[in-house]
């Protein structure tokens, strides 16, 4: 499943951006068909200890996300062996990733 979210365009330099609050789109992809989801009721304080299913985040080379959400074979492998949920996140100024620099003075 592609999906988005509003990420910071600089993290490390507060107020650099227009009015301190400058952000993207980042896209990203997640995979749920090897997650085990637990039920609300299985970590609802049971006294069961068994940890919930992990998840996997694959930081995006250099790409848009679709060059290689296919061709990690570790993240699948492990993903399915681990019932685990799998996200690929893509790399910013790449793909569908880029920011808008419109309002941002000398761009």
């Amino acid at each position: 499943t592609w999906k988005y979210f509003d990420n910071a365009l600089d993290h490390f330099t507060p107020g650099t951006t227009v009015n301190g609050t400058a952000t993207y789109r980042q896209r990203y992809c997640i995979y749920d068909g090897f997650y085990n989801k637990p039920s609300d009721s299985q970590y609802a304080g049971n006294g069961v200890d068994t940890p919930p299913p992990p998840m996997l985040f694959y930081t995006g080379n250099e790409s848009p996300v679709e060059e290689y959400v296919n061709n990690t074979g570790l993240m699948w492998s492990l993903g399915k062996k681990m019932g685990a949920l799998l996200v690929f996140a893509e790399h910013r100024y790449e793909g569908e990733s880029v920011p808008e620099l419109k309002v941002m003075r000398d761009c």
